[in-house]
Order: structure tokens, then C-alpha cells, then sequence
């Protein structure tokens, strides 16, 4: 066996046993596929005949809707800085299953600079971009949350503002009132404690809340 053979046959053996392909395609419209290696079965449940000549489907057609134009812009940035690339998405398998993949590709280019493939690697991961996602899902949610929290909040701090104002007023007309007016004013007074401190604890609820949201921002 030659030594190219012997390369050839190492890169088929390393290839087999991970779940992902290396590809070649031309660099028009449909991103024809020249070559994949046969991990492209394993990784989408479709087989590499499928894709060569583009004979039945692109590669580019197994990419999320949602991840389209972040895939596209990643890679179009990359080229015009004559650089590769490294970029997560999500790819539709046949199981009509989504897995995170990760790309790293580039540009192959003739003795003129004129571009004439690009190529690289696919593989399965739990890539940054599904972290980066995953926790702006989380973000959302939890502002959606806390954000029902603090209306109520702002709720409840205007009643136990009108709780206050009612108090006072009591106070006064007890005092009003003078000897038979005692007993109202101290229960009117043991409102308006009762009120503060609600009003302490709440103001601290909000402050906390609004706290973790900052938090959860800034991750």
C-alpha cells in the first residue's frame, strides 16, 4: 500500500467513527456537493448519494430556518476576510429530529486567487451558539415572569399606600373624637405599622427581582 493509500485509508477510518462528514462544494447558487465522506448518513440520516451533484437535496436545504441567515452571514464575513470559518446550527434531520452541528470551512482557491470550493467539517455538538440561544430562551421566560411580579408589586404598594392615607385620617378623627376616640386610634395606628412594614418588604421584593433579572442580563 502506498503512502497515500495508507492516508487515504486512516482518514476513512478516523471519518467512520464520528458522527459528522467532511464536505467539498462548488461555490455557485446551490452550493453543488462534490464530495462528503459517508459520516453524512450517521449525522442526517440521508446518504452522501443523496447530496453529490446536489441529485436529490443541498446541504444547505437540512440547515433550521431560524439559523439560515446567522449561518449565511457567519460564513459570508469570513470568506470576504479571506478567513475559515466556525459557526453552530441546527440541522433537520430525515428523522425530522433538529441536532446542533458544529462548521469549520473554507475557502479553496486556484494559483490566481479565483475561488473554486469550499470545504470543511460538520459534526454533531452542544455548540456555543445552542448555549448562547438556550439562555436568551431562558432570559425571555424569566422576564416574562418577573415582570407579573412586579405589577403586582406596584399593586400592592398602592393599596398599602391608600392603607396609610386611610390610617392617617383615622388618626385624626380620633383624635377628633378625643376620650372615645382612644381605642380607634390605636388600631389605627397598629394599621400604619402594619402598612409600613409591608411596604419595606415589598420595595425589598421588587429590588430583588429586578436584581436576579440584571443578573440573568449579564450571563
Amino acid at each position: 500500500m502506498s503512502e497515500a493509500e495508507q492516508e487515504l485509508a486512516i482518514m476513512r477510518s478516523i471519518t467512520a467513527r464520528m458522527k459528522g462528514f467532511l464536505y467539498r462544494c462548488l461555490n455557485d447558487d446551490d452550493y453543488t456537493l462534490v464530495h462528503a465522506t459517508p459520516g453524512i448518513l450517521a449525522l442526517t440520516g440521508y446518504p452522501a448519494s443523496d447530496f453529490i451533484g446536489n441529485a436529490i437535496r443541498t446541504l444547505p436545504s437540512l440547515t433550521d430556518p431560524a439559523d439560515e441567515h446567522y449561518v449565511l452571514q457567519t460564513i459570508t464575513a469570513a470568506m470576504s476576510n479571506g478567513e475559515m470559518w466556525t459557526v453552530d446550527y441546527r440541522v433537520r434531520r430525515a428523522d425530522r429530529q433538529s441536532v446542533w452541528v458544529r462548521e469549520v470551512g473554507g475557502g479553496v482557491f486556484d494559483d490566481d486567487g479565483q475561488l473554486l470550493f469550499l470545504e470543511g467539517l460538520v459534526i454533531e455538538v452542544q455548540g456555543e451558539r445552542a448555549a448562547q440561544i438556550a439562555a436568551e430562551k431562558r432570559l425571555a421566560a424569566m422576564t416574562s415572569s418577573t415582570n407579573a411580579i412586579i405589577s403586582s408589586v406596584d399593586d400592592i404598594l398602592k393599596t398599602i399606600r391608600a392603607l396609610s392615607i386611610l390610617s392617617f385620617n383615622a388618626r385624626v378623627e380620633a383624635a377628633r373624637a378625643g376620650e372615645s376616640g382612644r381605642g380607634f386610634a390605636v388600631v389605627a395606628a397598629e394599621i400604619k405599622k402594619l402598612a409600613d412594614d409591608s411596604d419595606r418588604l415589598i420595595k425589598g421584593v421588587s429590588a430583588n427581582v429586578k436584581a436576579v433579572r440584571q443578573v440573568m442580563a449579564s450571563n
